[in-house]
């Protein structure tokens, strides 16, 4: 019964766990809202320390898709699945059964990449279902850069906000990965000066010679001394003890999940530090999926910069009302999806 009543608080319309003992699969499937539209949401494949983990990132990321997809008025809803990585993982065998429960389920949900994919993974996928949308489209473009160009979007928001000009800011960037190094190069390109992290040494020292950057810990890039941290790498960066020793004042990045717990919103703006709710700015490689797969256009250069215009709607608003962004964002999609679809 409590697993039910969580699933029924975040207004989740359907979860799915599943298995296929044959190719070792076995992971959560959650719907969170078709009101909209059918629901986007990637997959990821993952060590989980348990069950219970893969289920609650599967509920969170869901409600996020759907979120991200009302406040870019995209005709669409959010959804997500989580595979469990194991040794006995068949990986071929073990796409193609998730592309089966993809099937099933008849367009009500339409499935892409996420951490941990690859893109032989998605054509595995991809045997089994047409409800997959694989990034080897020359039309579709690079979804990584989208996602890059709608973050800088969010970010020239914020520090529009906080009176801080682009060229020579200090931005500190957690995670130099397919999303990040792109965002990097933007912002390198934009005369900004940059700190850079990742688990990965090597790839850092690489993405640093290359943009003319400094190296940072991981464990440290979070409390440098910057305008704006950008996680980019996995989320729950965003906690009571690293908010408490920040000193960037503007938090603006691609990851997913950043805040820890609800309540990290608050602290955030308790210490006047402008967020940038992830669902809003890391929501430029949807934008361009959803517009291509589902509307068919060939350009979302113009909706993934108005990214940057609803950060300034959010930031002002909460100022306003001395609230979160997370807060005022939150609100804003609910709204939207309450709503329903235009009418006609």
């Amino acid at each position: 019964m409590e697993l039910l009543a969580s699933i029924a608080a975040q207004g989740h319309e359907q979860v799915i766990a599943f298995q296929d003992p044959p190719s070792g699969l076995r992971g959560f499937l959650a719907i969170h809202s078709t009101r909209l539209g059918p629901a986007l949401g990637g997959v990821r494949l993952m060590r989980y320390r348990g069950e219970a983990d893969a289920l609650a990132d599967v509920l969170r990321l869901s409600r996020a898709m759907t979120y991200k997809c009302g406040l870019a008025e995209l005709p669409a809803g959010g959804g997500k699945a989580v595979l469990l990585d194991s040794s006995a993982l068949k990986r071929r065998r073990a796409f193609e059964a998730y592309g089966r429960i993809v099937q099933g389920l008849g367009g009500r949900f339409y499935t892409g990449g996420d951490i941990g994919i690859r893109p032989a993974d998605l054509e595995a996928v991809g045997r089994a279902t047409e409800w997959v949308a694989r990034e080897s489209a020359p039309e579709l473009g690079d979804v990584n850069q989208c996602t890059a160009d709608g973050v800088c979007a969010a970010m020239r928001a914020c520090l529009e906000a906080r009176g801080i000009e682009l060229r020579g800011a200090h931005v500190a960037v957690q995670g130099v990965g397919n999303v990040g190094l792109r965002l990097a190069r933007i912002l390198a390109e934009a005369g900004c000066r940059l700190t850079l992290a990742d688990v990965d040494a090597a790839r850092v020292r690489r993405a640093a010679r290359a943009l003319g950057a400094d190296v940072a810990s991981p464990a440290r890039i979070a409390l440098a001394d910057a305008d704006v941290f950008a996680p980019c790498a996995l989320g729950g960066v965003l906690n009571a003890g690293s908010i408490a020793r920040m000193r960037a004042r503007i938090v603006c990045g691609a990851a997913n999940n950043q805040l820890a717990t609800p309540a990290d919103a608050a602290r955030l703006a308790r210490r006047g530090i402008l967020y940038a709710p992830d669902y809003l700015a890391n929501a430029g490689g949807v934008i361009r999926g959803a517009e291509y797969h589902l509307l068919g256009r060939a350009d979302s250069r113009a909706s993934i910069e108005a990214i940057g215009a609803r950060m300034r709607v959010i930031a002002h608003r909460a100022a306003r009302a001395r609230t979160s962004t997370t807060a005022v964002a939150n609100a804003m999609a609910q709204a939207i999806v309450r709503r329903g679809p235009p009418k006609g």
